[in-house]
């Protein structure tokens, strides 16, 4: 009797002893399992939002100058002249649609077998306030006629040039206003046999530059 009262008490000892432990495992494991959902709340709440945005659309400019309403330029067939001929051509110089404005117009005089012809010929330049009018042999100005230079050399860049000083055409190209010239390329009378049976090239290119940098402010 003692042994088996000795044997119960040892077992409810024992037992007491697993479940306490079993107490503290369960225990532990509840807190382990509550302090997890705790951090899983802390990214649960709600929040509002908006979102809204800027564009900008940017666009660049071009110079472009046209002769004759062409950007390649114009062509003129002068052959076969003798002392005392004339050769004359209308020329419109203005900026194209969409160009940018100007800030300068320069010409630049390239000459091609420079020889005694090329001295000799001469270079008349005017111009007009309308579009010069061409009827058969005679080229004529129904506005305002202002000459430009007479009777100027061939070689010769910018002011130096029988077309003048390029860059006073400027302001009126900036208004899309075309500038109307009229050219008269002439071998004088008093032109020598030195200049027969020869051939020269002239070109004149036109160079326009862009307008001064500017800061624009837009108010979306």
């Amino acid at each position: 009797m003692r042994t088996t009262t000795t044997a119960r008490r040892r077992a409810t000892k024992a037992g007491t002893k697993t479940g306490a432990k079993m107490g503290t495992k369960l225990f532990a494991t509840v807190a382990l399992v509550a302090s997890a959902a705790a951090v899983a709340g802390i990214g649960t709440f709600g929040a509002y939002t908006d979102t809204t945005t800027a564009d900008v659309s940017v666009g660049s400019a071009k110079v472009s100058v046209l002769m004759n309403d062409n950007d390649a330029g114009i062509h003129v067939d002068a052959k076969g002249m003798v002392p005392g001929d004339k050769v004359v051509f209308p020329v419109s110089v203005k900026r194209e649609t969409g160009s940018a404005e100007l800030g300068d117009l320069t010409l630049q005089t390239t000459i091609t077998n420079q020889n005694a012809l090329t001295d000799a010929l001469r270079l008349t330049v005017d111009s007009c306030t309308k579009p010069w009018t061409v009827s058969g042999a005679s080229v004529t100005c129904s506005g305002t006629t202002t000459n430009v230079s007479t009777d100027g050399g061939l070689v010769g860049n910018g002011a130096t040039s029988a077309w003048g000083q390029t860059s006073a055409w400027v302001p009126t190209l900036n208004t899309n206003v075309p500038v109307y010239l009229r050219a008269t390329l002439t071998l004088p009378s008093s032109a020598g046999n030195n200049t027969a049976g020869l051939t020269t090239g002239i070109t004149w290119t036109l160079t326009g530059t862009q307008r001064t940098a500017k800061t624009t402010v837009v108010t979306p």
